[in-house]
């Protein structure tokens, strides 16, 4: 299975909690995610978890298979470019065998970005 984990809780800044509309920045960054995802037409399904314990790198996104590496990644700004660019990884992500994407083929907006691989559970 694949998706993506969003916190709802993180920053919208390092200077603050939530932005001009009173959204966290990971309730803004699952809104621009929801939106690209459909703007795409994918099936891709948006799980979201109340705070995922990175709150040094606000703005925290797990890309998630169960047959690929997994990743945590975090410090993303809660805009439409960046989903746009978690979108470009993952899809990339996903037409690799093992969840490795070349650093050169990465969007410019996710380096910098990642935290931790994870490998997929023994089957």
């Amino acid at each position: 299975m694949r998706d993506i984990v969003m916190c709802t809780t993180c920053k919208f800044s390092a200077a603050g909690k939530t932005g001009p509309d009173g959204r966290t920045g990971g309730e803004t960054l699952i809104a621009h995610m929801v939106d690209a995802i459909a703007a795409r037409g994918l099936a891709l399904p948006i799980a979201t978890q109340a705070c995922l314990w990175n709150c040094s790198r606000h703005c925290s996104v797990v890309l998630r298979d169960g047959g690929r590496f997994t990743y945590v990644t975090g410090g993303h700004e809660p805009t439409r470019e960046q989903a746009e660019a978690i979108l470009d990884w993952f899809t990339l992500h996903g037409e690799s065998e093992a969840g490795e994407v070349p650093f050169r083929q990465w969007p410019d907006r996710m380096r910098g970005h990642f935290i931790a691989r994870i490998p997929r559970a023994p089957t």
